[in-house]
């Protein structure tokens, strides 16, 4: 008996010591990341590419640093236990979560950015932005060793996925996911409309947003619905976890991502609207995390490593 407790003692020990570890280890990433942001980056690309800029909004108060880095190492923790997960090379897991974690954080905002607020300083913010990704994930895979599988092929992975369905059942399947992004978020936006219409009931409106035609957003909306689907399908395929664990951990990184870094920090738009907007945005992602787990992963007569998973 006291050899068991003893056992569990040191386990328990452990299990403490890597939660310690870990924490350590992401605050390091937020500590880069906040060091990456104060550094002025846009105006020195600005400078180098000729192009003349003018500082978006003033530059991100003192203040909100502290919830940056606080995001990012949230955003540390959960990628270093999803590329666990991840059946992958080192360099596959690499470009799975560096493309994810770009796009998503930088590439569609700054786009996005570039449609609706016509003085937002679009190449130099993303090139910044591209910095900073590509700091923050090297940093991530450097702290957390992973275990390499350069035996695996990539291609044969991929094959072995898309043979577990039908042609035709991919073409529905990619087809819905793809429209219901668009679906789910005029519904919920109409939901939101009584708490966020003040700020968007005018052409030119107090945020500085100039508001698209329906066919614009319509268009917008469905790049990022494509790019959401090009960005998370990697996970799906090489997911090595269980149908749950991906769908928790791929809404808990988006709601990271999307909401709380983007409207938590975006200080220049009023207080009730970034808390309204950014509860929408949550709802949206978790709705559609599901979605892409349910509709697109494998069938049952894949030959991958992963086809008998318990999918709960």
């Amino acid at each position: 008996m006291s050899k068991e407790l003893l056992l569990n003692e040191t386990q328990q020990n452990r299990s403490f010591n890597k939660t310690i570890s870990n924490v350590f280890k992401a605050s390091l990433v937020g500590i880069l990341a906040v060091l990456i942001t104060a550094v002025p980056f846009e105006q020195f690309i600005a400078q180098f590419a000729g192009i003349s800029y003018e500082e978006f909004r003033g530059g991100m108060p003192t203040l909100y640093l502290f919830p940056l880095f606080l995001i990012y190492t949230a955003i540390a923790l959960v990628f270093a236990k999803m590329k666990e997960n991840l059946y992958i090379s080192k360099r596959g897991a690499f470009l799975v979560i560096f493309a994810f974690h770009y796009f998503i954080v930088s590439f569609l905002p700054e786009l996005e950015g570039k449609i609706y607020l016509p003085d937002f300083p679009f190449y130099p913010v993303m090139l910044s932005g591209f910095i900073l990704a590509i700091a923050v994930v090297s940093l991530i895979f450097y702290l957390w060793k992973q275990e390499d599988h350069p035996e695996l092929k990539i291609g044969q992975q991929i094959k072995f996925h898309f043979s577990s369905r039908s042609t035709l059942s991919w073409v529905w399947r990619f087809f819905l996911v793809w429209i219901l992004f668009y679906i789910v978020t005029m519904i919920i936006s109409i939901v939101a409309l009584p708490f966020t219409g003040e700020y968007l009931d005018d052409p030119v409106n107090t945020l500085g947003m100039v508001v698209p035609s329906m066919g614009m957003i319509f268009a917008i909306t469905q790049f990022r619905s494509l790019v959401y689907i090009l960005v998370t399908l990697p996970f799906i395929i090489f997911w090595s976890s269980s149908k749950k664990n991906l769908f928790l951990y791929l809404a808990l990184i988006l709601i990271i991502q999307y909401p709380l870094l983007g409207d938590g920090l975006a200080y220049f738009w009023p207080a009730m609207y970034r808390l309204t907007d950014g509860i929408v945005l949550a709802l949206q992602v978790t709705i559609m995390s599901w979605l892409y787990v349910t509709l697109l992963w494998k069938g049952k007569k894949s030959g991958n490593r992963n086809a008998e998973e318990n999918e709960g």
